[in-house]
């Protein structure tokens, strides 16, 4: 397995510098936000807004000479790419898929595709049947181009779970679609058992994202009933296991990037160096 991380994390870091720290702190691989930022110049720079990076679908062509001279520099590669973008949305998508090729046409990076959200105001099944038709669709496009595309298990869509996700993938063509296994994502709606998880996903598992979180009470409602949030904490402070998923991961003989992700507050570059060194103790199991 091989140390990774969502620039999603960095806004405040441009290419050179993401690269370079990185590199700094032993990491193999990077999942690059491709995503637009806000017309605003002078927004907030933050994880959903303003990124200094700035790679989106209109300019990761321009881009993508110095994405791949980076990544030649530093060793890092581009192992994944991270939009925001639906299965739907195929015009936007080609525009990546040609990105991917252009920063590595022999071994382009997976491309993150998302579903729609669950609409809970409407019946479930259709949805679910309606986003698997999108991929269906969507997998011939990357087969086309040469590309994989990989779904990530996210809170809030028609498939929260890995023995949801393989529903959704099942019989699509593995070698141009996959899964994300999303834990901080999966924790929020009930995280299963990761090795069933991971067993169930076979073929589709395709990418990692690795992250922990806790649950906070915020305010009780008209009724009395408390709501609670989950917030993004470090890695060895949160409800999910993480020792044990990353031995299950090993068990289940996966050799793919395991992408860091960690949304909470904190110094960016203590970030990636404390928890990056803890997963390396992980993955390498000299603790």
């Amino acid at each position: 397995m091989k140390l990774s991380l969502t620039s999603v994390m960095l806004p405040r870091w441009d290419l050179e510098t993401t690269f370079a720290k990185l590199a700094a702190h032993g990491y193999e691989g990077i999942e690059l936000r491709c995503r637009y930022n806000p017309e605003d110049p002078n927004a907030e720079l933050s994880n959903w807004g303003r990124h200094l990076t700035d790679v989106s679908p209109d300019n990761i062509l321009d881009k993508a000479a110095q994405i791949r001279d980076l990544s030649e520099q530093t060793g890092v590669r581009v192992c994944a790419l991270a939009p925001n973008f639906t299965c739907d949305q195929t015009e936007t998508i080609d525009k990546i898929f040609k990105g991917a090729l252009a920063i590595d046409p022999d071994n382009p990076p997976l491309i993150r595709i998302g579903a729609q959200r669950h609409d809970r105001s409407r019946p479930y099944l259709p949805q679910f049947l309606g986003a698997r038709t999108g991929f269906a669709h969507l997998v011939e496009r990357a087969r086309d181009c040469g590309v994989k595309i990989i779904y990530e298990i996210h809170v809030g869509t028609i498939a929260v779970s890995a023995s949801r996700a393989i529903e959704l993938l099942k019989n699509l063509d593995p070698n141009h679609i996959g899964a994300i296994f999303d834990v901080p994502n999966m924790i929020r709606v009930g995280l299963e058992d990761s090795k069933m998880g991971l067993e169930l996903l076979g073929p589709y598992l395709a990418h990692v994202h690795i992250g922990n979180a806790t649950p906070v009470q915020t305010q009780r409602d008209a009724t009395g009933s408390m709501h609670w949030q989950w917030d993004f904490c470090d890695l060895r402070e949160g409800m999910a296991d993480i020792p044990q998923i990353i031995q299950d991961l090993k068990d289940v003989g996966y050799q793919g990037y395991i992408s860091l992700e960690e949304f909470g507050p904190g110094d960016d570059e203590e970030k990636i160096s404390s928890e990056g060194a803890y997963l390396k103790t992980l993955i390498s199991g000299e603790m």
